[in-house]
This record gives structure tokens, C-alpha cells and sequence, in this order.
């Protein structure tokens, strides 16, 4: 995370997910894990 709250995550880990440089996601953090969820996308996993 930078000082201005940016998350960085690494090109491998973006081409691996198939998400482009400069996509939003809301951040869910639970007990156990972090989870990035594309900004517009359905989340019925709730």
C-alpha cells in the first residue's frame, strides 16, 4: 500500500487475473483474507 492508499499489485498477478492497469475494485476485508472485487461487478457471493 503507498502513502496515499494506492494498492499496488504486480503486472504478474493482473495478467494472471485477466484485469488491466488502472482497474477500480472495492476491497472486503474479512478474518482471513483481503478480497479485490472489480468496481460494477455483481457480488453475490456475499
Amino acid at each position: 500500500m503507498q502513502f496515499n492508499a494506492n494498492l499496488l499489485v504486480d503486472m504478474a498477478h493482473i495478467s494472471m487475473l485477466s484485469h488491466n492497469l488502472g482497474d477500480e475494485f472495492e476491497i472486503k476485508v474479512g478474518k482471513k483474507q483481503i478480497r479485490l472485487i472489480p468496481v460494477g461487478a455483481s457480488n453475490e457471493e456475499d
